[in-house]
């Protein structure tokens, strides 16, 4: 049954990635010798988005019965879902029943009658030099798509251009390795070459390309927020087995917005498919939308601090990120908190258990969210109260629109 006055449990897509993924989300949900997740390498698992769905009985992320998807949940016909299907109700449908209260209105007016966030819990190697347009700009091709990183763990990316890059010498070092790569790509395709052996030739045209010498290499720290949300700031995630096994974990938020009409390429680190086929980049508009301003590609403008909003002898709270699409806060409860920030006011809010486990409590209803999953709170819903269980200190993401 489906109700504005109910607080839901999230069933998460689980993105299976053979290549780039580990197994750090399925044991921080502790799921992972649950079903058909037994053994996977996942490389994303959404926590929210416009096609989510909801536990409308289990009272607990704990309970056989609750699971998450194996694949992405919007398409039924190959994702898989580890639990009772039978429990699963559409987030639009309960968004449907009435969006005022669902979604309140500071998120209609923002995004219309969706949650509008995309929120991914990631484990990622290396990925593509990209960026996506100023949130600003108006164009027929691209969207603007805000997007921020909370690192769960210590990781490695690239973030805005070097002090004294030129973007033109930049656009001809990618357009010289796309040229390459395309030739070789034909080859293969034609079979006067191996994919292992056009693989090989391409890694060492990149290496003496070096595209990594026009951007800034920046370590990230554990719990460092780093925001890309006014768009057109080249980055990537990067990969460093020996300082950073794990690769890159990542709490991303996101404007829900598909990459194919988003995300503008202008390397893919010489990536070649079995076939010789490569990915699609987008050099020159990559380097159109590219804001290559030198204070805006200052890594540490775009590495936010904590504020804080509360403490007591319970805890604290602290506003990590505010924009227009989305605003991001944590929690760190030693003791029950029923304040301000535990208010829904005018928009749902998203949690998720970054350490710890909590029992949210709304009027005689309440669930209990365990370590890395997440809650979907109506907008209805008005004051609740978080409690955290056993000895541990509890910290929870807070996402909201204001």
């Amino acid at each position: 049954m489906i109700s504005p006055k109910k607080i839901y449990l999230v069933a998460p897509s689980l993105i299976p990635q053979p290549t780039w993924g580990g197994k750090y989300i399925l044991e921080a949900k502790g799921w992972q010798n649950k079903g058909g997740f037994k053994d996977r390498k996942i490389g994303q698992s959404y926590e929210l988005f416009s096609g989510s769905f909801l536990d409308v009985e289990s009272n607990t992320s704990a309970s056989k019965e609750f699971g998450g998807w194996l694949g992405n949940s919007s398409d039924v016909r190959t994702a898989v879902y580890q639990g009772k299907k039978a429990n699963l109700v559409k987030l639009e449908k309960l968004i449907a029943s009435d969006p005022k209260l669902i979604l309140g209105p500071k998120v209609l007016k923002t995004h219309g009658r969706k949650p509008g966030i995309l929120i991914k819990f990631t484990q990622a190697l290396g990925n593509s030099f990209q960026i996506h347009i100023g949130q600003r700009i108006v164009s027929k091709k691209w969207q603007a798509k805000a997007e921020s990183w909370y690192y769960l763990e210590p990781g490695l990316l690239t973030l805005g251009l070097r002090k004294k890059t030129k973007p033109v010498e930049f656009k001809k070092c990618c357009q010289r390795i796309d040229a390459a790569l395309n030739q070789i790509s034909l080859e293969i395709k034609k079979n006067r070459k191996t994919a292992a052996d056009g693989r090989s030739e391409a890694l060492k045209i990149v290496k003496r390309e070096n595209p990594w010498l026009y951007v800034n290499l920046v370590t990230a720290k554990k719990d460092d927020l780093i925001d890309l949300s006014e768009g057109g700031l080249h980055h990537s995630w990067e990969e460093d087995s020996s300082r950073f096994p794990l690769g890159n974990l990542v709490y991303e938020l996101c404007q829900d917005v598909m990459d194919p009409v988003s995300t503008l390429r202008c390397f893919d680190r010489g990536k070649i498919k079995d076939d010789g086929s490569l990915r699609k980049l987008d050099i020159s508009d990559y380097f159109r939308y590219l804001n290559s301003q030198p204070e805006y590609n200052n890594p540490e403008n775009h590495r936010l601090r904590p504020k804080l909003v509360w403490s007591g002898t319970k805890g604290k709270i602290e506003a990590l990120l505010r924009t227009g699409n989305y605003c991001l806060d944590r929690f760190k409860l030693k003791g029950s908190y029923q304040g301000e920030s535990a208010r829904t006011r005018d928009s749902y809010h998203h949690l998720f258990v970054q350490e710890g486990r909590v029992f949210i409590k709304a009027g005689r209803r309440g669930l209990v969210l365990t370590r890395c999953h997440s809650a979907f709170i109506p907008a209805a819903i008005g004051a609740y109260e978080l409690m955290p269980l056993g000895k541990k200190e509890a910290v929870i993401l807070k996402t909201f629109v204001n």
